[in-house]
């Protein structure tokens, strides 16, 4: 049926109802208009030198490839067929097989060096891959040029990881009689595992250059930068491109993941300088580098006042900035370390990853980069998504329209996503994401576009992510409990925030601010700290963060009476943790090397019984002694009370 069919169509007769593939006609009509002559024999070659210089160019391609490919040569070790990898231009870069299926290959340029595009050879599954980016399988008679028509073909195509852009072929061949049906899924399945490593290395390598390039956004900050990876792609864009294009004349994709081949380091540099388009000034190009070498390009188009310097920074801004991060208390090392890092990432319109322990501050980084964001006037959304049902999350992060479940409000309702449109849209235990849900994530991070729950109508949205999780995403990533790419996605950018135990220096500032605080939300004065309060709270190592100690803070504040916060009101737990890590751990102290130990013992004993409402053995389980041993210290206190008043 299809080979009367290819007969009728080069005759020009129609061929309707006679059963030919969409794909396959849309095929043979690009290969007719393009006068491709389909008694050809064999794909053209091309010549050896030039073959060496494809696989120059695709070296990633051709590394990432190699391992993915090995392992589909075993599966198919005894199929008699071969497995290629092609470059964009359908130019066979690397091929496998047995020597009976290879010499077959050769006979019509099935091999390294061969060129399977549509408009050389016609319809085959390399060549209409390469023009509709889609897995295509092409069946014997399929084939345009007479001579293919023995074989069949599977192909997928390797999409670029950050732009989309066709990168390779993945092609498995064989003579119809010794072709499997399940091959396609195998080439799909090949390509998606290259695009994987593609993936991680593309992330691996942008946050080392994203690191590099920081600076050099805020140093140009009035300007027109644009920060381009190794191969020319588009990575990070920031300032007024439409002033760009009016100043200049500047013919410049600005979508990320677009390329440039003249900053493409793979391309021959007498290749790259032909290229040069004519508004591009080699002044404006800043290199990247590392220890490790060149990481990419920085493009900087002046567009700032005349007279002005493209590296002033405006002091006012910088001063906001400054002010914004000053809401996260404390000077430590470690804090002050994750402040700086997050006033650099917050003028990067990129995904950020908060990474720390739960009530380590992670909401109020999201919000500090936002309010320093170049759209700090945008909306800021937080969800929890670990709070929520998978189908109440749902909902709620893409919204519904009306009639799509139960209960559903008549007009429909927006979901997160667009509420947060032009700001920042913050997943606080991302970790936590059913993982069947992840790829509608995925899906809005990658095009910008969500769909309602219940609706078929897509809406563009730009928003920024800041996810936040207390998981180690790496590891859940490598165990399947967390899509990989969707990290990858993620994880442009990561900043560790530091608990509060690293950092115990900072304790005794935010409990101050704290005070403060809960002075203006109860309409009273600040309240002052008996100081084996203070040492307490200053003691403990606080295993919930800034969370658990602004709890117990409001807690001791709103409970205790007058100006005062005393020792009645010290939870249990903490005043137990502190006599722990001295009688039982013998941890030393700057207390005890001052010779204060049995002051504080007495102070902690005294607080026990004040909490235990005069209860020994309540008061002894609390301190973690027997209630032997507190009598004895209570003696040697010389202040033990009367039995009569003791239960």
């Amino acid at each position: 049926m299809v080979a009367s069919s290819w007969e009728s169509f080069l005759q020009g007769r129609p061929l309707s109802g006679h059963g030919v593939r969409k794909v396959v006609l849309n095929s043979w009509l690009r290969s007719r208009s393009g006068a491709v002559d389909p008694a050809i024999g064999s794909a053209p070659t091309t010549n050896g030198d030039k073959i060496l210089q494809l696989r120059a160019r695709s070296q990633d391609l051709f590394e990432a490839a190699k391992p993915v490919l090995e392992t589909l040569r075993e599966i198919l070790r005894e199929s008699g067929t071969l497995i290629m990898l092609s470059d964009p231009s359908g130019t066979i870069l690397d091929l496998n097989g047995e020597t009976r299926a290879r010499d077959a290959g050769e006979q019509i340029n099935l091999a390294p060096g061969g060129c399977w595009s549509e408009e050389l050879i016609g319809t085959n599954a390399i060549g209409t891959t390469i023009a509709t980016h889609q897995p295509v399988q092409i069946y014997a008679s399929e084939h345009y040029c007479i001579d293919v028509k023995h074989w069949t073909c599977a192909a997928a195509p390797i999409l670029d990881p950050l732009g989309r852009n066709l990168l390779g072929v993945v092609d498995v061949s064989g003579v119809k009689e010794t072709f499997h049906g399940h091959t396609l899924g195998l080439v799909i399945s090949a390509a998606k595992q290259i695009e994987g490593i593609l993936a991680r290395r593309d992330a691996e390598l942008h946050s080392r250059l994203l690191e590099q390039a920081m600076d050099g956004f805020t140093r140009y900050a009035n300007d027109c930068v644009v920060l381009f990876d190794q191969r020319g792609r588009i990575v990070k864009t920031s300032g007024s491109m439409q002033q760009a294009r009016e100043m200049y004349g500047v013919r410049l994709p600005f979508e990320i993941g677009s390329q440039l081949t003249v900053l493409d380091f793979s391309v021959h540099p007498d290749e790259r300088l032909r290229q040069m388009p004519v508004w591009l000034r080699s002044e404006w190009l800043h290199p990247v580098r590392s220890r490790d070498g060149d990481l990419g390009t920085l493009l900087v188009i002046p567009i700032g006042a005349p007279g002005r310097p493209a590296s002033a920074i405006s002091t006012p801004a910088s001063k906001a900035t400054d002010e914004i991060f000053a809401e996260i208390i404390g000077t430590s090392q470690a804090i002050t370390t994750a402040k700086n890092r997050a006033r650099r990432i917050a003028p990067l319109d990129l995904p950020v990853l908060l990474l720390g322990e739960t009530g380590a501050g992670k909401e109020i980084f999201a919000r500090s980069i936002h309010k320093a964001s170049n759209k700090p006037d945008g909306p800021f959304i937080a969800v929890n998504c670990g709070a929520l049902t998978r189908e109440l999350l749902a909902s709620e992060l893409f919204g519904y329209s009306e009639g799509a479940f139960t209960g559903a409000r008549r007009s429909g309702l927006p979901g997160k996503f667009e509420q947060a449109n032009g700001g920042t849209l913050f997943l606080d235990e991302i970790g936590e994401m059913p993982l069947d849900m992840q790829p509608h994530l995925l899906r809005v991070l990658q095009d910008g576009v969500v769909v309602r729950l219940g609706d078929t109508k897509e809406r563009k949205v730009s928003v920024r992510i800041i996810a936040a999780t207390n998981r180690d995403l790496k590891t859940d990533a490598g165990t399947g409990r967390f899509r990989e790419d969707l990290f990858h996605r993620l994880c442009v950018i990561s900043l560790h925030l530091p608990p509060l135990r690293e950092r115990p220096e900072d304790t005794e500032a935010i409990i101050g601010n704290l005070n403060q605080r809960l002075a203006r939300k109860y309409g009273c004065p600040p309240k002052s700290l008996a100081p084996d309060v203070l040492h307490h709270l200053l003691r403990y190592r606080w295993p919930g963060n800034i969370r658990e100690l602004q709890n117990v803070f409001e807690a001791m504040f709103a409970l205790s009476d007058g100006n005062r916060i005393d020792s009645s009101q010290l939870p249990p737990h903490i005043v137990g943790a502190t006599i722990d890590a001295v009688l039982t751990l013998g941890e030393r102290t700057p207390a005890m090397v001052a010779g204060r130990l049995a002051e504080m013992e007495r102070t902690a004993i005294n607080a026990a019984i004040a909490n235990c409402h005069g209860n020994l053995s309540m008061a002894a389980r609390t301190l973690g002694i027997s209630r032997s041993t507190l009598y004895v210290k209570l003696a040697a206190m010389r202040d033990l009370p009367t039995a009569g008043s003791l239960s």
